[in-house]
């Protein structure tokens, strides 16, 4: 008997996070989808890695919410912060609740952790999760969904705002951001994909300099020009993964 693990990045749209606060009982993310070894799979452990806030403190997002799984993604959730579609969904074939005692040590403030390690109530692994063999995926593989219903008031409200005019007329590497009394890496990290609040991408984080205005320093350089299709300066960015999660399953 062995373990392995798997990490999944949901995606979140920025123009959705940057709306307002998530509600109790309204979709986080929906289905989305990832590979586990051909056959079911036993599920025995979850961890929730969730980024905070973008203000200048910042402020956890350490709040319940409920993972459902399912063996394809025919029936929708719903859309990411909109109440759950009120259907039948026959298709769920597992689910683990994260309540507020799963979370831990608030001690981090900033990026929170969530993992059924450390919760004592709710439905937790482990879960056998079937998949649906129809489905296409990497050889040797089999593809199945995992998706997300809040319970409490998330929110990934930023104020991290581009203060860069040369992003509006060149393409560059280094983006300086606008400070606002907030230390940059507190919100982001190296690897993380920004988008614009418009869900325009500015690109991949390679590294961030100084604690207030950067510069973000990006893997490869903006397209430039500051029109419809490309980060204008002024904008309020975001990574369009704020959530990660990692599954252990017993293989």
């Amino acid at each position: 008997m062995g373990y392995y693990t798997v990490k999944v990045k949901p995606t979140i749209l920025p123009s959705i996070q940057h709306e307002e606060a998530f509600a109790s009982g309204e979709v986080l993310f929906d289905w989305t989808a990832f590979e586990i070894p051909k056959g079911s799979g036993k599920l025995v452990s979850a961890t929730a890695i969730i980024k905070p806030k973008g203000d200048a403190d910042p402020t956890q997002n350490d709040f319940p919410f409920t993972l459902l799984f399912a063996p394809n993604d025919d029936i929708s959730l719903g859309t990411a912060g909109a109440a759950t579609d009120r259907r039948p969904n026959p298709n769920i074939s597992g689910m683990i609740e994260f309540p507020a005692t799963s979370f831990g040590p608030g001690s981090m403030r900033s990026t929170c952790i969530a993992s059924t390690s450390n919760s004592t109530v709710g439905g937790h692994a482990p879960v056998v999760i079937a998949p649906d063999v129809t489905e296409s995926a990497t050889q040797g593989y089999h593809k199945v969904y995992v998706g997300a219903v809040c319970a409490g008031n998330f929110t990934f409200e930023s104020i991290n705002v581009i203060n860069d005019a040369d992003i509006n007329s060149t393409e560059v590497t280094d983006v300086v951001m606008a400070g606002s009394g907030m230390d940059v890496r507190k919100h982001f990290a190296v690897g993380d994909v920004l988008h614009a609040q418009d869900d325009v991408l500015l690109g991949t984080v390679k590294s961030i300099a100084a604690a207030t205005t950067g510069p973000i320093t990006l893997t490869s350089a903006t397209s430039g020009e500051g029109d419809a299709t490309t980060v204008a300066n002024g904008d309020t960015i975001y990574d369009i993964n704020p959530i990660t999660l990692v599954f252990g399953f017993e293989d």
